[in-house]
């Protein structure tokens, strides 16, 4: 799928948040890409505390707000954990809203243990670990295919 740079500002943080290591990871993300002065919308920042967790409530209102910025973002960054049960269903529900969406999708990864080929051949770039993710040029977003197993 070939894309244009259309000069992507606001992003859309996919991204699990259930544990410590998934929160000090997305945490590292959103500090990266907000140091690139993108508009960094991450769904953990907005909790809807007002709401009982997981109450049909809550549900509702986490999930049009969630699908609410995504349409509106220029870009998805993805965080992707893993097949198995270090996949995050709702992480990948987003990656294919944005795909369909038309947007570019950048895929952040420190487990690279095989990758669903759904992902490998419709995300924009993959980026294998933190350092991979600081020297990506974020202004021009260029291409990089998976290389590595595929599932």
């Amino acid at each position: 799928m070939a894309y244009e740079n259309t000069g992507a500002k606001k992003i859309y943080l996919a991204s699990p948040f259930f544990c410590e290591e998934e929160i000090e990871r997305v945490a590292f993300m959103e500090k990266v890409l907000r140091e690139q002065g993108f508009d960094v919308f991450s769904p953990r920042e907005h909790q809807f505390d007002q709401y009982e967790l997981f109450s049909k409530e809550w549900r509702e209102v986490v999930y049009l707000n969630d699908m609410k910025h995504l349409m509106e973002a220029d870009m998805v960054v993805a965080i992707y954990d893993g097949e198995g049960e270090g996949s995050d269903q709702g992480t990948i529900f987003e990656v294919g809203a944005g795909i369909v969406a038309g947007k570019f999708v950048i895929v952040f990864t420190e487990k690279h243990d095989g990758i669903n080929l759904m992902l490998t051949d419709s995300c924009h770039a993959f980026l294998k670990g933190r350092q991979e993710a600081l020297d990506y040029d974020w202004k021009n977003l260029p291409t990089n295919y998976w290389h590595g197993g595929v599932r």
